[in-house]
């Protein structure tokens, strides 16, 4: 089960946590991220526990969908766990990943 939180302004920040396990998992996190108006997105992952590749899938859609929508997805909060992950499958080199998520954030105030 994910839990999840989009809030809006200069940037769009989803909060995952929980375990991302499968599309089901994701369903209403997706539908929001359907209504989207600002594709200047910020994932933070602080509280996601576990992630696998249905997971992982999902997070290189929403980095596809906002650079179509000329903006961008980057990440924050990678605990060693995923890191771990993301270093076995390489999405560090995909996204761009901050320790925080004000610096995630200042990404998009940069240009």
């Amino acid at each position: 089960m994910i839990d999840y939180f989009i809030s809006n302004g200069e940037t769009t920040t989803i909060t995952l946590s929980g375990r991302l396990l499968s599309d089901n998992d994701l369903k209403a996190v997706s539908e929001a991220i359907d209504k989207l108006d600002n594709w200047k997105i910020v994932i933070d992952l602080k509280d996601l526990t576990y992630i696998n590749s249905s997971g992982i899938a999902f997070l290189v859609r929403i980095l596809t969908r906002s650079r179509i929508h000329n903006g961008d997805t980057v990440i924050s909060h990678v605990n060693a766990s995923l890191n771990t992950l993301f270093t076995i499958t390489k999405m560090h080199e995909v996204f761009t990943i901050y320790p925080s998520k004000e610096e995630a954030i200042n990404h998009f105030k940069q240009g």
